[in-house]
């Protein structure tokens, strides 16, 4: 270990906390509601996970197994089937979720801003956890590191986690910021769904929706089957210009709501003119003899 290698990994992981709580700070003066749309889209991933990952452990996997799909399978068929499988798993809690939300949770707040707090919401809890996460395993690796640390494991176990630690510091310097970048490449997908999903409900299209869905199944399927395939650079890369061009198709179809400059203001008085009544004898007296 190294001090670059740990500063690294501390800012990576600060950085992933960071960005969202930065984008909240930067979006919720706009429009109306302040920060609820976000704290919203943060219930909101928070609720499709409720759903979404007992399917996966008690239903998806093992129906997997039991048509034969060798999940743990590194190539081949079985990694593109689990892809597909996760990818489209996720589209459907995750998008149908945020459906419900902008259906019925916030119904009564239409605004052009609104699609894009909830995305940061949605995406940005997503991005804090993983960096906790990160945090996490940083706080083990050091303590597993220190003297003696090891001597509680049987030698099988104790030579397993001395593998894993070198493997966590063998780490290239530039890849120690992959993480962050992975969350932004999220974010900026996730910004992008809820501007599809948004215009789904505000348009009664479900087009959008599915689209939405879509959209994040490819999007994870390739992460599954690309992580055991391509070099991580790459992988993030292509990951990054994905969401980025999603991104921008989203706000160039994006709902535009004329709500927010006006909100919470009562329309000018109406000011009525009317002609003054003019009687023949005014007329008579106003003449010059």
């Amino acid at each position: 270990m190294t001090i670059l290698a740990l500063a690294l990994r501390i800012i990576n992981a600060l950085f992933m906390i960071g960005i969202p709580f930065l984008a909240a700070l930067m979006i919720y003066r706009r429009g109306k509601d302040g920060f609820r749309p976000i704290w919203i889209g943060t219930a909101a991933f928070i609720l499709s996970q409720v759903g979404h990952i007992p399917f996966n452990q008690f239903l998806m996997l093992p129906a997997l197994k039991a048509w034969g799909v060798d999940i743990a399978a590194g190539f081949g068929a079985p990694l593109w089937i689990l892809g597909a499988a996760a990818g489209l798993s996720a589209g459907v809690f995750e998008e149908i979720t945020r459906y419900l939300v902008f259906r019925f949770w916030l119904k009564n707040s239409p605004s052009e801003n609104l699609p894009i707090k909830v995305g940061i919401g949605h995406g940005g809890v997503e991005a804090v956890l993983a960096g906790l996460l990160a945090l996490y395993a940083l706080i083990q690796v050091l303590v597993l590191r220190g003297e003696g640390a090891l001597a509680a494991f049987d030698p099988d176990r104790a030579a397993l986690i001395q593998s894993q630690l070198e493997a966590y510091w063998a780490i290239p310097w530039h890849q120690s910021l992959l993480g962050a970048w992975e969350r932004i490449s999220a974010m900026a997908f996730h910004l992008g769904a809820s501007l599809m999903v948004y215009k789904s409900v505000r348009q009664k299209n479900p087009l959008w929706l599915v689209i939405a869905v879509i959209g994040h199944a490819l999007l994870n399927a390739f992460a599954v089957i690309a992580l055991r395939q391509l070099d991580f650079i790459l992988l993030e890369g292509i990951v990054f210009v994905f969401a980025g061009l999603w991104l921008g198709w989203a706000w160039s179809v994006r709902v535009k709501d004329q709500v927010d400059a006006g909100e919470g203001l009562l329309p000018p008085p109406q000011v009525l003119f009317s002609a003054p009544q003019i009687t023949s004898k005014q007329i008579e007296e106003s003449r010059y003899d």
